[in-house]
């Protein structure tokens, strides 16, 4: 099952319905989006913040972290007949993934993800100064590790309010994700059989596929068995692409097919190939 961090999409309807008036300016589309919000999370105080952005906030502190409108905005911008009840979908979708992550946590549910430098670091800023700290640790080419709690609908970063529940440290929510992915995937050596010139292989139908970048070390046999060409993209969390980049020919197959993946995925992660070297993941140019 596919999860995402922060529950900002929503399903497009596929049948008409008699639509309540819903205001097409952003001031009023947030007004009545927060009402439709607040209806599946009663806990909560929700309201709007910035432009199409809502936040909802309980009486013991905890908040929900901003709930970006613009997508749902925009497909009602150009859906005004059908936007009621994408609406309806969207805040369905939020009530169900904050209510999920407001279960107890455990060291059980932690994983490592690899998600966009770029995106972690806008995380952290709609997030505002005054919220927990999120951790994100680069590993080349504007990709980041992160360590996230896995839910059974969504995902979401571990924050610093996690670590005390968790009973780990920083150092500690890292390794512990990369030990739990590990153990839900089968060893690297048997899923990667080695590809031939020209040619790549891919690891897919595991949530965390990319991940596997984390292992850097297992990395090492199949690499030497390409006399140090070996590549790698990562167009979809969910997907690894692996080949020989010992020829051009052979770089642009990998790019080409890795590119076409990431714009057809509705959770692109990157389109860069990167090269396995001893000391870690290089961008190859």
């Amino acid at each position: 099952m596919h999860k995402y961090i922060a529950v900002i999409a929503f399903c497009i309807p596929t049948t008409w319905s008699l639509a309540q008036e819903i205001p097409i300016d952003e001031e009023g589309f947030t007004k009545i989006a927060a009402e439709r919000v607040q209806r599946e999370l009663p806990s909560y105080d929700i309201k709007p913040t910035i432009r199409l952005t809502l936040e909802g906030k309980r009486a013991d502190g905890e908040s929900t972290g901003q709930m970006s409108l613009d997508r749902v905005y925009a497909f009602c911008s150009r859906n005004a007949r059908n936007c009621s009840t994408a609406l309806d979908q969207y805040a369905k979708g939020v009530g169900e993934a904050i209510n999920e992550r407001d279960r107890p946590i455990d060291k059980s549910m932690v994983r490592i993800a690899v998600r966009p430098v770029e995106y972690v670091d806008r995380v952290k800023k709609q997030m505002g100064s005054g919220a927990a700290p999120i951790y994100g640790r680069p590993i080349g080419a504007g990709l980041a590790l992160v360590p996230v709690l896995d839910y059974t609908r969504s995902i979401r970063f571990v924050g610093e309010k996690d670590l005390p529940k968790l009973q780990v440290t920083e150092d500690e929510a890292f390794k512990v994700g990369e030990q739990n992915v590990r153990a839900s995937v089968k060893p690297l050596s048997e899923v990667t059989p080695t590809p031939g010139p020209n040619s790549f292989g891919s690891i897919t139908g595991e949530d965390y596929a990319s991940s596997r970048i984390a292992f850097h070390d297992d990395w090492k046999v199949l690499s030497e068995r390409l006399n140090g060409n070996l590549i790698v993209m990562l167009p979809a969390p969910d997907v690894l692409l692996y080949g020989d980049g010992s020829t051009p020919a052979g770089v642009e197959a990998l790019r080409t097919f890795g590119r076409d993946m990431a714009k057809k995925s509705s959770r692109p992660l990157s389109q860069v190939v990167l090269r396995w070297t001893p000391s870690g993941w290089d961008e190859l140019k």
